[in-house]
């Protein structure tokens, strides 16, 4: 297995195991919530829904050293492989049945104001090895932040972000490149049913192969870009999908009819 394919497969298991988890703990929060006895003896049927929050935050680190700080805890990422931490709302309720220890680096998310951290060092020549950090909220249509660097020895990135048990209606993703915040394009795919493949101004980004996943473009460049979205998929399957750039963000949903491929463009501008 050569390593284009060994790395393709890991980034797919890593997001398979990120759906699943979240799938198992929505049921697990469910029944936790569902039938609890209070001190008094009577059930609580209501569970406190801003202490529901669970999250997944990724890194990409192939030939890198990497170290996430959420709200100032180490959440004990290593880098030079594909990883993912399960984070939940320092009140869950699912807390009384964690570890001391995972209750220390996992649930560690507030309402509001958190703080990420990601302190980053590339230790590879290959060209092609890359880094990317992001952070995905169940309920949220993208992630609500991602760094993706390519060109840099090394940085240390600090970015505040404001959860909340529901993406707002001006929802934008933090996504900060090599060039900093906002000076890239992203699409991210949320469907397991399609294959995927956007280009900026006439340059292919990767091909997202029936799995959800991010593909951070950075050929922008001032005035008037152009990105073309292809996609295919099985008849009668969904396919949900944003686009960001740094004029707009848009949540797109598209029913796929038959199996040919479909081809969506989208323009925007960019001014310094």
């Amino acid at each position: 297995m050569n390593r284009k394919t060994r790395i393709r497969k890991a980034w797919h298991v890593t997001i398979s195991l990120f759906m699943l988890f979240c799938a198992i703990s929505s049921a697990v929060a469910k029944d936790a919530g569902g039938k609890r006895k209070t001190t008094s003896g009577k059930e609580n049927k209501t569970m406190n829904a801003g202490n529901d929050i669970m999250a997944a935050l990724s890194s990409w680190g192939y030939g890198y050293k990497v170290k996430v700080l959420v709200n100032g805890v180490d959440i004990g990422m290593s880098g030079g492989k594909s990883e993912s931490k399960r984070l939940f709302h320092k009140e869950s309720d699912m807390a009384a049945t964690a570890s001391p220890d995972m209750r220390k680096r996992n649930f560690i998310l507030q309402n509001g104001t958190n703080r990420i951290s990601v302190d980053f060092t590339k230790t590879s020549n290959e060209k092609n090895d890359y880094l990317q950090v992001s952070l995905e909220i169940q309920e949220y249509q993208a992630p609500l932040f991602l760094l993706h660097s390519r060109s840099k020895p090394s940085g240390k990135i600090e970015k505040e972000i404001t959860i909340q048990n529901s993406a707002p209606d001006n929802f934008k993703p933090a996504v900060i490149s090599d060039k900093g915040e906002g000076k890239a394009a992203m699409v991210h795919v949320s469907s397991m049913s399609a294959t995927v493949t956007p280009v900026l101004n006439g340059v292919a980004g990767m091909t997202l192969g029936d799995m959800p996943g991010s593909v951070v473009l950075e050929g922008v460049k001032l005035g008037k870009n152009e990105i073309i979205i292809r996609y295919k998929g099985e008849p009668d399957g969904d396919l949900s999908f944003a686009v960001v750039t740094p004029e707009w963000t848009k949540f797109l949903t598209r029913k796929l009819q038959d199996a040919s491929e479909k081809a969506e463009t989208f323009t925007f501008n960019v001014s310094d």
